[in-house]
């Protein structure tokens, strides 16, 4: 979910901000989709033809938690000749302006060079991570040891360190494991197969993106953020509109808005000092809970998570206890854009994923940071460290969370002298965030600009097809 949002959201900016047409291909992990990805699906505004190429063969196997890496690849691989096919379909009846695809989906550049059209990667995670993907291939060559073993952090130009336990968990495998070669792999993709990148962030939250200050050979890096959902998604609208008017009946800045993403999930020891953590802060709060997941922290993600009713995993009395100042909803998608829009909302408890986190920049929301996998830890330490947007929870390592100690980093963000800095920081960001998608902001400036070189070569290619005819 947080990488079919953004690019929906950038076909949708294509279309409306720049006239060029767009078609949005997306490759399911499993079959049938999800109920979030087709609750996406029926958001896509108009202008934008949604493709949905069929899952791999194999769907139990691959959804196995082990095997994402295979899993991704699968999908991939047998995606490309679809996405060929549907390409030549297009350029048949109108010039293609660009082939722009997932940080995965290096694969699919055969396909923009059989069609003579520029090749671009959307890269929907922040530059940090980006700049590591691009300095891992030097990075790995010169270190001896493992990435878990090594003393010093990594440092890269304008990022903040990256200490060894907020690496991505596909850098603390042994470096001679499959997972670690696809890795380094997708890394070397993203350095040396696009014509260029795009990056889901802005210069003023990041200053140093497409910085290559040490020598390292970039493409070119072109921040287009924060693209983020724009229209109401939901399978349950009663219950959206439920959430919203228990919202409308709090104070300003008075609600605990807690939310793992579509993917993340705790342990059921964990979630229960999650829920009397936010009992013993006594503050009010609306929790999008998903059922506890013993194996991995990204249960929902893969499909392992079994629905079940929150009483079920929930201390005893804590529901009836909480009845006046919490709402626990119980679905696969909340409304989050419009729950951190809202007034009443004063903090967002997150688990770091990007789109996450620039939703709460974007609305001002400051944030309580609790990653849980893949590079959350990185963006984690980025926004409480570089941006002041965040305070980051105990979570190091997996230890379990007290009640005391969630209750204690809530004050932080909801009371007192820290809690004033973060939201007047907070609110230079939104008005930044704003202002870089504004008419003549940083992003819809470097969009236009990046559409107008689209244009040019596909009307040149356009005039030399008329030549030959």
């Amino acid at each position: 979910m947080g990488h079919l949002i953004p690019f929906a959201e950038l076909a949708r900016r294509l279309v409306a901000d720049h006239g060029l047409a767009a078609t949005l291909l997306f490759a399911a992990a499993r079959s049938p989709p999800s109920e979030q990805y087709l609750a996406v699906a029926a958001s896509v505004p108009e202008g934008v033809d949604l493709v949905a190429l069929p899952a791999p063969e194999a769907p139990d196997e691959l959804l196995a938690p082990a095997s994402v890496r295979d899993r991704v690849a699968r999908a991939v691989a047998s995606s490309v000749p679809l996405v060929r096919d549907i390409a030549r379909s297009v350029a048949a009846t109108v010039p293609l302006a660009a082939l722009v695809v997932d940080m995965v989906g290096a694969p699919a550049r055969v396909v923009a060079e059989e069609l003579g059209a520029p090749f671009y990667m959307f890269f929907t995670s922040p530059w940090m991570l980006l700049s590591l993907f691009l300095h891992l291939p030097a990075i790995d060559a010169t270190r001896a040891s493992e990435h878990r073993d090594a003393a010093e952090p990594i440092r890269l130009p304008g990022c903040v360190p990256i200490h060894t336990h907020d690496l991505p968990g596909s850098m603390l495998v042994d470096r001679s494991s499959e997972t670690y070669a696809s890795f380094v792999a997708m890394a070397k993709g993203a350095g040396t197969t696009p014509d260029g990148i795009l990056v889901n962030t802005f210069p003023e939250l990041e200053p140093a993106v497409g910085n290559a200050a040490d020598g390292v050979k970039l493409p070119p890096v072109h921040a287009v953020g924060p693209l983020l959902l724009t229209r109401p998604i939901s399978n349950s609208m009663d219950q959206d509109h439920y959430c919203l008017n228990w919202l409308d009946q709090q104070p300003r800045g008075s609600v605990v808005y807690v939310s793992f993403g579509s993917g993340g999930t705790l342990t059921w020891q964990q979630t229960t000092q999650l829920a009397l953590g936010l009992e013993l802060s006594q503050h009010r709060f609306v929790w999008a809970i998903k059922r506890p997941d013993q194996e991995t922290p990204s249960g929902a993600f893969f499909g392992t998570s079994r629905h079940g009713a929150a009483p079920e995993f929930l201390p005893d009395g804590f529901m009836e206890r909480t009845a006046v100042v919490g709402l626990v909803l119980q679905q696969p998608w909340s409304p989050q854009a419009a729950i951190l829009g809202h007034a009443s909302v004063g903090c967002f408890v997150t688990h770091c994923g990007w789109n996450s986190m620039l939703e709460g920049v974007f609305h001002g929301v400051p944030m309580v940071a609790w990653p849980l996998y893949a590079e959350q830890k990185m963006n984690a330490a980025m926004m409480e460290a570089h941006a002041g947007a965040a305070i980051r929870a105990n979570v190091r390592d997996g230890r379990l969370v007290s009640k005391e100690e969630v209750a204690a980093v809530i004050r932080r963000v909801m009371e007192g002298d820290e809690a004033d800095r973060m939201r007047k920081r907070l609110g230079e960001l939104r008005d930044k965030a704003t202002h870089a998608l504004s008419k003549d902001g940083s992003s819809t400036c470097t969009l236009a600009q990046l559409t107008r070189r689209w244009k040019s070569t596909a009307d040149s290619k356009s005039m030399e097809l008329d030549v030959n005819c």
